[in-house]
């Protein structure tokens, strides 16, 4: 276990802890009597999908539980990971939005999961307590059956406004309403509008994402990162209905056939042998993310065979794994989709690079730092993007697919034989989006880690040969940018040679979904059209791995929005508690 996973945040009902090294989130808490609440609902995972659903099912008076395996995030949930320039105040890593770069060089990343070989969060919040906070209204077409959803789920503009109405997304987030280190804003107005490109607030017209640009949206508010765990979880909190544990892993679902009887946990003050019980007609939510999802469901004995069988072989998973009869062939892992990226690096001696980001923990700019304290505006009030613009293509297979792009000022990296100013850099990443066809698997090895076992990115070679023509669409244009270089890749290297030898490992997006997809047919689909797991009474999942296909954007919009449908079809269903 990271010896900083708890940076001081042990709530106070984990008593008599102790430590088990090797597996992030073993911590096992002992009681002297055993108690006997159970639950309408327990819903594992409090990320976005999972606060979401917990809130909603509070609201209508069941008695919910919402697990998550790892601890506090921002200060108004007893977080207390906060930059040296900030100590003494509320404010930590996960609230100040310009700390969020300094997230991949922390020494001590102890908010990562360690058990998962991508970047997935393991903190209060999941993914959207550690993003960059990009924030996308969902398109109708993100909805449409040819973007692979059950028909029925089209109409989704209640479940949007709903979310809209509690978190409005803001291009504008410093609490002085100015923008801040905005250079690269007019960089790029002068390269893409002779392409055609329109500027626009995006938000104010999600559907349109043909030859659009605009300023980046953020779900932050009053200059601090939002989310639900600052909206819908707060709601949830209040009501004597809902109870939130956090430092709890769960391990498994416990069946008897198709029916849940309890969730297997590792903490005993939930249950005798650290099973949380269900009340009579109770239900269970998944809301892992798609390896945490994934995982339970191996160890629950409900996936491809293969996987089963590697949860057989693991001595300690073995035990609790039901019996072979009993197991449920389902894709869990499979037709998983995630955005293939590739960063391009410019200079413009208009840009500042802001240092690379690389000092704001421990030594930002002082004027800066102290702006921000005062009243949480100024740079440190948005993550590093700042513009974000989008363009279709057609491919020769017929399919549109859409090109996304995020800039941001600084670089993380260089690779270049030329000169060059640094700081002048900024960077631009480009993403395929909406109209992926490329698919991968993501699943567990013998100890149970989570990881990717087929890479998503490129599989079909249409999806490169469309990227690689947005891209050079887009360095089509630097010359009539004055003073605007390309530096990765520089003069001598091609774009197609560039993109050919790009780091498969480098183009994860860490928008993974697809690995529990919705649909019609269990050979191709894990959970039908009410997110119930096919073969399972009262197994739901609420959370990313549920979207068929990627969206037009960054997906933290649409999961909130699936999370507000699919708890209403949850409700809606009979013979529930």
């Amino acid at each position: 276990m990271e010896g900083g996973l708890y940076k001081g945040f042990f709530p106070c009902s984990i008593v008599n802890v102790m430590l088990i090294t090797g597996v992030q989130g073993s911590v096992i808490t002992t009681a002297s009597s055993v108690p006997t609440s159970a639950y309408d609902y327990v819903i594992v995972g409090a990320g976005v999908g999972g606060i979401i659903a917990a809130d909603r099912l509070s609201e209508v008076g069941k008695k919910v539980l919402l697990l998550e395996r790892g601890g506090p995030s921002t200060g108004e949930t007893s977080g207390d990971y906060n930059a040296p320039w900030a100590a003494g105040t509320n404010l930590t890593k996960f609230d100040i939005p310009g700390l969020y770069e300094s997230e991949f060089s922390d020494p001590d990343p102890w908010y990562w999961c360690q058990d998962i070989t991508v970047k997935a969060g393991c903190l209060l919040g999941g993914g959207a307590t550690l993003n960059g906070g990009l924030y996308w209204y969902p398109t109708d077409a993100d909805f449409s059956v040819e973007n692979g959803w059950p028909s029925g789920w089209q109409d989704h503009a209640q479940y949007t406004n709903a979310v809209i109405a509690r978190l409005p997304s803001t291009d504008h987030p410093s609490t002085d309403g100015q923008r801040y280190l905005e250079q690269t804003f007019g960089v790029m107005q002068q390269l893409l509008e002779p392409q055609g490109y329109r500027h626009l607030t995006i938000n104010d017209e999600p559907n349109s994402k043909d030859h659009v640009y605009g300023h980046s949206a953020f779900d932050f508010i009053d200059g601090k990162r939002a989310g639900p765990v600052a909206t819908y979880l707060q709601t949830a909190e209040v009501r004597p209905n809902f109870t939130y544990k956090d430092f709890v892993y769960v391990s498994s679902v416990m069946r008897n056939g198709s029916q849940v009887t309890g969730v297997r946990t590792n903490d005993t003050s939930l249950g005798a042998g650290g099973v949380v019980s269900l009340n009579p007609n109770g239900r269970v939510i998944l809301s892992s993310g798609s390896y945490g999802t994934s995982r339970i469901l191996f160890q629950s004995g409900i996936g491809p065979s293969d996987m089963l069988a590697l949860v057989k072989n693991n001595t300690e998973a073995a035990v609790h794994l039901p019996p072979q009869s009993q197991w449920i062939n389902l894709p869990v892992g499979m037709n998983v989709s995630d955005n293939p990226s590739i960063k391009l690096v410019f200079t413009h001696p208009s840009v500042d690079s802001y240092e690379n980001w690389a000092d704001v923990w421990t030594d930002p700019r002082p004027a800066d730092a102290a702006q921000y304290l005062k009243n949480q505006s100024g740079v440190f009030a948005s993550s590093s993007a700042r513009v974000n613009f989008w363009r279709a293509y057609a491919g020769s297979d017929g399919i549109t697919r859409f090109m996304q792009g995020t800039v941001r000022p600084g670089a993380g990296s260089v690779n270049t034989t030329n000169p060059y100013n640094a700081s002048q850099l900024f960077t631009m990443t480009t993403y395929l989006s909406q109209g992926v066809t490329s698919r991968g698997r993501l699943g567990i090895n013998g100890s149970l880690t989570g990881m990717p076992l087929v890479n998503p990115w490129f599989q079909d070679p249409i999806d490169k040969a469309v990227l690689l023509e947005g891209i050079k669409d887009i360095v089509s244009g630097i010359a009539t940018v004055p003073n605007l270089t390309l530096v990765t890749p520089d003069n001598h290297t091609t774009i197609d040679a560039y993109v050919n030898s790009y780091n498969p490992a480098s183009m994860n997006s860490n928008h993974w979904v697809g690995a529990a997809k919705i649909g019609t047919d269990p050979t191709t689909a894990v959970v039908d059209t009410d997110a119930r797991v096919f073969g399972m009474n009262n197994l739901f999942v609420i959370d990313a791995s549920i979207i068929p296909a990627l969206p037009m954007g960054n997906p933290q919009g649409m999961i909130m929005s699936v999370a507000e449908r699919a708890t209403a079809k949850i409700l809606a269903l009979a013979g529930g508690p």
